[in-house]
Parts: structure tokens; sequence; C-alpha cells
């Protein structure tokens, strides 16, 4: 295996992960990989979206652990902290002083949601209804996370498919727009296995697709294969493969993180 990190590995916490951190640890550890992250669900505030993921009072707990596991395995692998943030308009300040708080190694940003009360799913499943106003809205807000300075990565680009409703062709042109503001602010693209386990995709793949992974390349945006396991049998899923098909793109080199500085190591 070529790839040696995994960034996006979620807790209990969320509601809707399973397994103890070092389960996680040691299928790393199983696997040969150097580098592993935990990048669990931000609390948000006024338990906005509190069914997936830890509440306020429990980020001191979380960062805790994760530091905890450091110490724990230090000399075996390297463990990192992070979070999954999302983007929410009107959030930008909390976000901050969230970030500002704890020695965060990276910072993954999210669109799960299109509104700014965490009602509207950006992958509402078996949806039905325009897809076109859909995909536009969530490159919206990538195009505005992208432009806040919030993150490091944004993560699983493209997620809307998850709704069962594929990228209209109309909308190639705010693809791109969003590409380049990823690249204009220097941010990584997260390349995500979990549609490979994902059943409400046509077909299996990652996050981004394929064509989409060759446009990021075209443009120099550095890449990252994450998991987005919740549970610890899904730490490395699908590398083998997906460094492969990276290869055979023409890249040669993925992004690597530590205290919110990148650096590239070679695939």
């Amino acid at each position: 295996m070529s790839i040696t990190s995994d960034y996006h590995l979620h807790t209990p916490r969320c509601k809707h992960a399973k397994g103890p951190l070092e389960a996680y640890v040691e299928h790393a550890c199983q696997l040969g990989l150097r580098q592993v992250g935990f990048a669990d669900h931000n609390p948000l505030p006024n338990k906005l979206a509190a069914n997936v993921r830890m509440d306020e009072s429990e980020l001191d707990d979380y960062v805790a652990d994760v530091l905890r596991l450091r110490d724990c395995y230090r000399g075996q692998i390297e463990m990192l902290l992070g979070i999954e943030m999302d983007y929410i308009e009107g959030l930008e300040a909390y976000c901050e002083k969230m970030i500002a708080r704890y020695p965060w190694d990276y910072i993954l940003g999210s669109v799960h949601y299109l509104d700014s009360e965490c009602r509207v799913s950006s992958w509402p499943r078996r949806f039905t209804g325009d897809a076109t106003a859909l995909y536009r809205r969530y490159f919206e807000l990538v195009r505005k996370l992208a432009s806040s300075g919030l993150c490091d990565v944004v993560a699983h680009f493209d997620v809307v498919k998850r709704s069962g409703r594929s990228l209209p062709a109309p909308l190639d042109g705010d693809l791109r727009r969003t590409l380049a503001e990823i690249d204009r602010a220097d941010l990584c693209l997260e390349i995500n296995t979990s549609g490979h386990r994902h059943p409400e995709l046509a077909k299996p793949e990652s996050y981004p697709s394929l064509p989409i992974i060759e446009q990021a390349i075209l443009l120099k945006i550095p890449l990252t294969v994450n998991s987005d396991a919740h549970e610890p049998s899904q730490v490395g899923f699908k590398f083998t493969e997906m460094a492969g098909k990276l290869r055979r793109c023409g890249c040669r080199s993925v992004a690597t993180f530590r205290q919110r500085q990148r650096a590239m190591v070679e695939l």
C-alpha cells in the first residue's frame, strides 16, 4: 500500500459510528499506515443537527482522547488531531473560535446542509426534485467554504450524488468554478473512498468521481485519500485500488498534514 495516511476517522460521539478509538488505530497499524487522524463531526450551537455530531460539552473530551492515543501509540503510528467542520452560513465566527481553541493538525471542511437551520440535506435520499438547483446550491456553498479560510481540506466533494441524482451536464461550468476556487484558496481535495460502500450510488465510486479527480490533477490541486471510516474495519478502505487509479491519472504525490502544515509525499 502506497497511501500511508488516513485522516477521516469518526468516533461513537457522532452517534452514527461504532467501535472504540483504539480499534481504529490498531487496524491502521495492521495495514501499515504511518499516520492516522480522527476527524469527527464538529459540534454546532443550539443543538443544530445534534443527532449526527458530538455535543459542545464533548469537544474537550474528544480532543483529550485523541491526544492520549497519540502518547499511547508513539513509536508505532503517528496520531493526528482533526475535525470535520460543517460549513454553515452565518456560523463562520463560531467555527473560527472552535478552531482557535485546540491544536488541530488539519480541518476537513464539509457541506452537509444547504440551509442555516440544517434542515435541508445536501444529499436528500430518493430525491425527486430539481437536481440542477440542488447541485448549484451545493457548489455555491463549497465555494464559500473554500474562500472562508476555515479549512485545510475539502471533504467528499460531489457527495450530492448520494441523493441518487448525477451531476447535470449544464453544471460543468459550476463544477469548474468550484474547483478553481479550491485551487485559488490553496486547499487540498479529499478523495473519499466511502462511496464504494454506499448503496445509494448508481455505481460504486469515490467522492469525487474519477473525471473530477482528473480535472483536479490538471489544476495541480493537492489530493489526499481518506476512508471516512465509521467502524474500525473501514480504515484504509480501497486505498490500494485508489492508489493505482491515481497513478494512471498522472498523480505522483499526495498531501500529508501536521500542525495544519501541508507536505507532499510520493505516491
